[in-house]
Parts: structure tokens; C-alpha cells; sequence
């Protein structure tokens, strides 16, 4: 075991916002469990929690000798934000963290995942005051950690709106280089070299697309890293109350996502030197070991066993996520990642290239990985999506070249040469590998390169604390490399059809009318369009439903925008229609498919219900699925109906 008072700990100006991080998103998670055993998700609720936690942290600071430090000369802090983002590393961060901003703001929420099932989930939670079991056919919205969602919640107490969620991103987002450089720098990273990443890992396309989103997977990073950093500075200086905030994100990196739960293996390994803290603050301590675990995966998780008899709420994986074959979760996910982490910035072929990669793919090795990987998917787009993005091809190709870097110079610096802090990081690295394989042989996603947003920077570890890497970020192409790379970055970013910060429309109109047939450009016209409308998808069939109308019941696949027939927020309820029987709602909202696959034709299941049709319309949720037919049908009579058993298929 490495020399506790070898780890060279960066002392970092943000800690104190970091704990505020920590002690913030404890605060949401926790307030949602209580809240929710009081039956008070609401906003007086919320107004009570907070006070009480505000003033509790108050009486902390108080007798705490107060916030000492915290105030710093302005013209000192000019000055250093003149001579860091002066530098051409940091000005590349600090122009994404505007592009960021400005995009979330001017943009709804278009994050399919939270359309879906995400923000459904708090809607139907803060309607009963409570979190309670959805019946729903869209079994994520019960099944899927909450961390993040409980994180939304006082943003929509105090907003009845969608529009703030990003803020959290946002947030994450800016403490994200602070963070890569202390855990880099604490586990023996050359600090030239933990400099040089600190700026360059943020451009990696997985969280800089997400940054200005309501994904859940890039926030993460902050609670893996804050877990890892905390763990040092507690076993360093000996004060518990680090100890006890590593255990705080710990437990929120797992309630966030299921899929960061072989993480903590390797972040355990920085806080076990620290667990001997325990026994100066044994009661508190106590305390705090069970407020981690209200804000971990284990409350989701116990609910999930409570209703489904297993764990992870899936106990016939009729999801398709648990693969059922280790080495087709092996083979799938590494191609998968290797497809993410390899994506090019820009693909305008994009089909032909994904048709060359299917044809060259060993017969044999694809229908392997098939049959034990059912969700497979190599898919390529003409630019990166958040929904699937990795870090991206800039940031691999330098995380490539740094290791045949350190294989060159291996035998001139062996492992015996290198300083303790530097071991201690190489064996969190590969523990941080043991993490990935855990996760490779469980979970079968198609998805893995976002997925994998909290276990980038320690997979990096066992190439990056290498002596060698001091020398290697001296050169000057590799900082133009850098450089370049956070460009193309930006570029990504504000092309990318959810947040385009350029006039999407009319550009490609005034292409459409010089190239008129070209597919190209009629593709990218109908991709912007879609993701333009994909917040409030339902808007035309909604404007049908009168204003007074509080409940809509909607009948859909586990995979439709529910959200857009939720608004306005907080003045309507949507009621998931599970059986095709006579509702006792008047309005109700039907994909068309649903019922044409259990009965003869759509007419008929209307006849038999006694519904009257209203008005339908094309709605593209997914550019690759294409138009599907919604319908509105409006149920009048409130006399019973005999179960619709004629007509059937």
C-alpha cells in the first residue's frame, strides 16, 4: 500500500463549490425519498425541506468558524481569469461552456430518453405527491435510477417547467476540469499532463453534447471523481468530513445509473485508507452511511424486488439489456465502444459507411455477438447524437498516441522508478478495466458509448501515470492537436440538430433549391425538422382537446413522446391505457399501430369501444422509424360496454 502522506493532493480553488455540489445533489435525492414517504412532493413540501436543510447548513457554517475564504479580492480573480483562459486550452473550454449555455437556453429539452420516460416519470410522481409504481407499458419509468430525476424535481416546484433542467448539466459541466485535474494530479499524473486533460477531456463529445442537455449519463462523472478526490484528501489530512462526502458520491454516481455500479470498485479503492476516519465520529458517521444509501441505487433497487421479484425490475428480461452470454457481451460492447470512441465529427456518408462495416464484419463473430447481445448496433450518423456519443475520435486518437507513447518509453521508466502516488493510480485504472468488464459481460445496451461517460477518465489512468507523459504534452503539435481537436468539438456542437446554433432551416432550404432531389440535403432538412418538433410532438392533436379537460389517456409503445401531451405542466394528468378496452377517460390519444395489430382494422376497435374519431395526424418521433399515424378519439358515453371481444385478429 502507497505512503498516505505521498499523495501530492491538488489543493484546488472550487473545492469549496464542489462540496456545495455534493451537499446539493444529497439534498434533491433525499428530498425526494421523504417527500415521498410524507406524501408531500409538492412545492410547499419542497419549501419546507429546503428551509429546515438551509438553516441546519447555516448553524453547520456558524459553529464551523463560517465561510472563512471564501471571499477573495475581485481584481485577483480578474486577474486570474485573464492569465488561465488567455491560454489557448482553456479558451477552447470556456467558448464550450458558452456554446453550452446559449443552446440550453434557447433550446426546450429534444433528449429522447427524457421525452420518453424521464421527465413522464416526475410528472406522474408530482400529480400523486408521491413516487409510486407506474402502469405504464414503459417500464423505465419505473425501473431506471432516479438520481437524476430527483435532481429535476425543485427545478419544476419552482418552475412548472421543462426549460431550467440543463442548469444541472451545466453545472456539472463547469466543475467537470477542476475535478479531472485533481484526481489526475492526487494519483500521480504529471501535473503538466493532468493540465493538458483537464481541458481536453471535457471536449469529449459525450459530455460536451450532453452538457447542455437533461441526459443522465455525462453528470455523472463529477460524483466519480468528487469520490475519488475526497477519498485522497480525507486519507491525507485526516478529516472525516471529506471521508464522509467521498461516501456521499459514492452512493449518488450509483443512483444516477444503474450502469455505474461496478464503478465503485475502483473509487473504493481511493476511500478504503480513509475508512479508519469512522471511529473519531462513530454516530455521525452511522448517519451518514444511511443517508448514502437513501441517495444511492438501493432504494430503486429494493422497490424494484418489491414489485417484480428481482432487483433490477426486469426478471425475464423482456428489455433485452441483460446479456445472456458473457463473451457476446464482451465482443458486442468493445465494438460498440471502439464504433464510439472512433466516430468522426463528420460523416456525410454515413449509411455507406456502416454498410461497408456490416459486410466486412466476420459472419460468424456477428451472429455470435447477435445471438447473445440481442441489441446490438453499430449504427453511424452523418454527425454525433448525444443519445449514443462517446468520448469521439479526437479525444481517442490522442488518448492512442499517449499510449503507444508510454510503450515506447516503458523500459526506460519500469514500474519500480515510478512514485507511490503513481502506482496507487495505476492499480485504480486497472481496477476502473475490472469495473468495464463487469459491466460488459451484464449489460447489453446499444448504447454503450454514452454509457461509459463515468468510467472514461479512470480507463485512461493506467496510461496516463506514466513518468513519461510529463515530457510527451511539451510538444507543441500535441497542443495544437489539442486545440484542434476542441474545435471540431464546437463545431459538432453547434451543428448538432438538437441545439443548432446556426439557420438550420434555411440554409438547407436555400440547398434544397439549388441541389433540388439530393439526398443528402433532403435528409439533414428532415433530421432538423424532426428533432425541432420532437419536444412537443403531440402539439396539433393536443390544441384539439378543450382547455378544461384535466385528464388524457393515451395508449403508446415504450418508446413514445409522452411528455408533449403532459403540458401544460402540472394542469394535466396522462393516464398510460395498458388494455385496448372502452376507457373510462374521455380523450384519449392512440398510435394506430397498436390497434391494427389486435384487430382487424382501427374502425373496428373504435366501433367496439364506442369511441368517436376526432382528428389523426403523422407523427415522426424517430427520423429512421419514419411518419406513424396518431389518432384522437373522444369516448362520450359513460354507460358500460361489454369488453370488445369481436373483430379481434
Amino acid at each position: 500500500m502507497y505512503r498516505l502522506a505521498e499523495v501530492p493532493i491538488a489543493q484546488l480553488r472550487m473545492a469549496r463549490l464542489i462540496r456545495l455540489w455534493i451537499l446539493a445533489s444529497t439534498a434533491c435525492v433525499a428530498a425526494g425519498w421523504i417527500l415521498s414517504a410524507l406524501h408531500a412532493l409538492n412545492t410547499f413540501g419542497y419549501a419546507v425541506f429546503f428551509a429546515l436543510a438551509g438553516l441546519g447548513f447555516g448553524i453547520w457554517l456558524w459553529r464551523s468558524g463560517g465561510p472563512a475564504g471564501w471571499k477573495r479580492n475581485p481584481r485577483g480573480w480578474t486577474r486570474r481569469c485573464r492569465r488561465r483562459f488567455g491560454r489557448l486550452l482553456p479558451l477552447i473550454y470556456a467558448l464550450a461552456v458558452i456554446v453550452v449555455i446559449l443552446g440550453g437556453a434557447l433550446y426546450a429539452p429534444r433528449n429522447y430518453d427524457a421525452l420518453t420516460y424521464r421527465i413522464p416519470r416526475i410528472l406522474n410522481w408530482w400529480t400523486a405527491s408521491s413516487w409510486h409504481w407506474i402502469q405504464t407499458p414503459n417500464d423505465r419509468m419505473n425501473l431506471s435510477g432516479t438520481g437524476f430525476e430527483w435532481m429535476m424535481m425543485p427545478l419544476f416546484a419552482a418552475s412548472h417547467s421543462d426549460r431550467l433542467f440543463f442548469l444541472i448539466n451545466v453545472a456539472a459541466y463547469l466543475l467537470m476540469p477542476g475535478l479531472v485535474f485533481g484526481v489526475f494530479a492526487g494519483l500521480g499524473v504529471p501535473r503538466r499532463a493532468a493540465w493538458y486533460w483537464m481541458w481536453l477531456l471535457p471536449m469529449g463529445l459525450c459530455y460536451l453534447m450532453q452538457a447542455g442537455s437533461i441526459g443522465n449519463d455525462s453528470m455523472a462523472v463529477t460524483y466519480m471523481l468528487a469520490a475519488i478526490w475526497f477519498g485522497l484528501r480525507a486519507a491525507k489530512n485526516g478529516q472525516v468530513s471529506d471521508l464522509w462526502l467521498a461516501l456521499l458520491s459514492g452512493a449518488l454516481l450509483t443512483g444516477v445509473k444503474g450502469s455505474n455500479l461496478p464503478l465503485p470498485l475502483a473509487a473504493g479503492w481511493a476511500i478504503w485508507p480513509a475508512l479508519k476516519l469512522v471511529r473519531l465520529r462513530p454516530v455521525s458517521s452511522s448517519a451518514v452511511f444511511l443517508l448514502a444509501m437513501l441517495v444511492s441505487f438501493a432504494p430503486i433497487a429494493w422497490l424494484n424486488e418489491l414489485h417484480t421479484g428481482h432487483w433490477t425490475g426486469d426478471p425475464y428480461n423482456s428489455d433485452r439489456l441483460q446479456v445472456q452470454k458473457p463473451l457476446a457481451g464482451i465482443l458486442g460492447n468493445s465494438l460498440q465502444l471502439a464504433a464510439r470512441s472512433l466516430e468522426p465529427p463528420f460523416l456525410p456518408m454515413a449509411k455507406a459507411a456502416q454498410a461497408w462495416v456490416w459486410k466486412h464484419l466476420p459472419g460468424g463473430l456477428r451472429s455470435s455477438v447477435e445471438q447473445g447481445f440481442p441489441r446490438f448496433d453499430l449504427g453511424f450518423g452523418e454527425l454525433p447524437q448525444e443519445e449514443s456519443a462517446g468520448l469521439g475520435l479526437g479525444v481517442s486518437f490522442i488518448a492512442i498516441l499517449s499510449f503507444v507513447g508510454v510503450l515506447v518509453a516503458w523500459r526506460s521508466k519500469p514500474l519500480a522508478a515510478w512514485r507511490p502516488a503513481a502506482r496507487h493510480g495505476l492499480a485504480i485504472g486497472l481496477l476502473a478495466w475490472l469495473s468495464l468488464l463487469v459491466f460488459m459481460v451484464k449489460l447489453g445496451s446499444e448504447s454503450t458509448g454514452r454509457l461509459l461517460a463515468a468510467y472514461y477518465p479512470l480507463l485512461l489512468l493506467p496510461i496516463l501515470v506514466h513518468p513519461s507523459q510529463e515530457t510527451w504534452v511539451r510538444a507543441r503539435w500535441r497542443q495544437v492537436l489539442a486545440a484542434w481537436v476542441g474545435a471540431t468539438a464546437l463545431l459538432v456542437l453547434a451543428l448538432s440538430p438538437a441545439r443548432p446554433l446556426w439557420p438550420a432551416q434555411t440554409v438547407l432550404g436555400w440547398f434544397s433549391e439549388k441541389l433540388p432531389g439530393n439526398q443528402l440535403v433532403l435528409r439533414a432538412q428532415r433530421v432538423y425538422d424532426v428533432y425541432g418538433r420532437r419536444n412537443d410532438a403531440f402539439a396539433g392533436l393536443r390544441a384539439q382537446i378543450p382547455d378544461s379537460v384535466s385528464t388524457i389517456g393515451v395508449i403508446e409503445n415504450m418508446d413514445d413522446l409522452e411528455c408533449s401531451l403532459w403540458r401544460p405542466f402540472g394542469r394535466r394528468t396522462v393516464v398510460d391505457l395498458v388494455e385496448l378496452q372502452r376507457p373510462d377517460i374521455e380523450w384519449v390519444v392512440v398510435k394506430d399501430r397498436i390497434v391494427t395489430n389486435n384487430f382487424r382494422s382501427f374502425e373496428q376497435w373504435t366501433r367496439d369501444t364506442g369511441g368517436s374519431f376526432v382528428s389523426s395526424e403523422m407523427i415522426t418521433s424517430k427520423v429512421q422509424a419514419g411518419p406513424e399515424k396518431w389518432s384522437l378519439i373522444r369516448f362520450t358515453h359513460s354507460a358500460g360496454h361489454a369488453r370488445p371481444g369481436k373483430g379481434r385478429k
